[in-house]
């Protein structure tokens, strides 16, 4: 059962000032915050890493230029739309996944210190459930609060592919809570989000 991984890395960050896709910690010397989490979600058990472009789109392509540093194909896909909000993004990758994808495991590009173990639980999850692992969504939880990333299967791809405006994936899953499993992980960082700089530098 394929796994895709969807890295939304398109938003303006208009709270955080600056492109913080692009932004390197903990140092000037570190990677991008898209470099680090497109390198853990390749890690994470996915059989592609699709990144979805938007602002800055050149620059954030020219990181993953050389597809050999990859364990796994890493491509870019630009959203024209970006500017529109999340909803696109998630329409755009859910598009370009290989035709044979079960899931789509999305991730945020602004959670640095999220743990493969984390992504790997929900890619292991979804490949060792049974025949209806297609109709489930599944999210990470850390001590009862839900958090991202979240795998969507095959199921809900035509609802994900027709999104807009400043609406994520948590439509879809208001609108199917039955389908909803939640998998503990040991991992704040699931909860953790990058709005502001001064968010960043407290993380460390």
């Amino acid at each position: 059962m394929k796994v895709s991984a969807v890295v939304l890395a398109a938003g303006a960050a208009l709270r955080f000032g600056r492109p913080k896709q692009l932004e390197r910690w903990p140092t000037s010397a570190s990677p991008t915050l898209v470099e680090r989490v497109v390198h853990l979600a390749a890690e994470s058990g996915v059989s592609e890493v699709l990144v979805v472009t938007g602002n800055r789109a050149e620059e954030v392509t020219a990181l993953f230029g050389d597809a050999r540093a990859s364990t796994v194909p890493v491509s870019t896909i630009y959203n024209p739309r970006w500017q529109e909000g999340q909803g696109f993004s998630v329409a755009v990758g859910i598009k370009a996944l290989a035709p044979r994808s079960a899931a789509a495991l999305f991730f945020l590009s602004d959670q640095p210190r999220l743990k493969l173990a984390s992504a790997q639980a929900l890619v292991q999850h979804f490949t060792q459930a049974g025949p209806e692992r297609e109709i489930a969504i599944l999210i990470p939880t850390y001590h009862g609060r839900r958090g991202n990333p979240v795998l969507f299967g095959r199921h809900y791809f035509a609802a994900l592919a027709i999104l807009e405006g400043d609406v994520g994936g948590r439509v879809v899953v208001k609108s199917h809570p039955q389908a909803v499993q939640e998998v503990e992980v040991d991992d704040p960082a699931i909860l953790e989000d990058v709005d502001t700089l001064e968010e960043l530098v407290a993380l460390q």
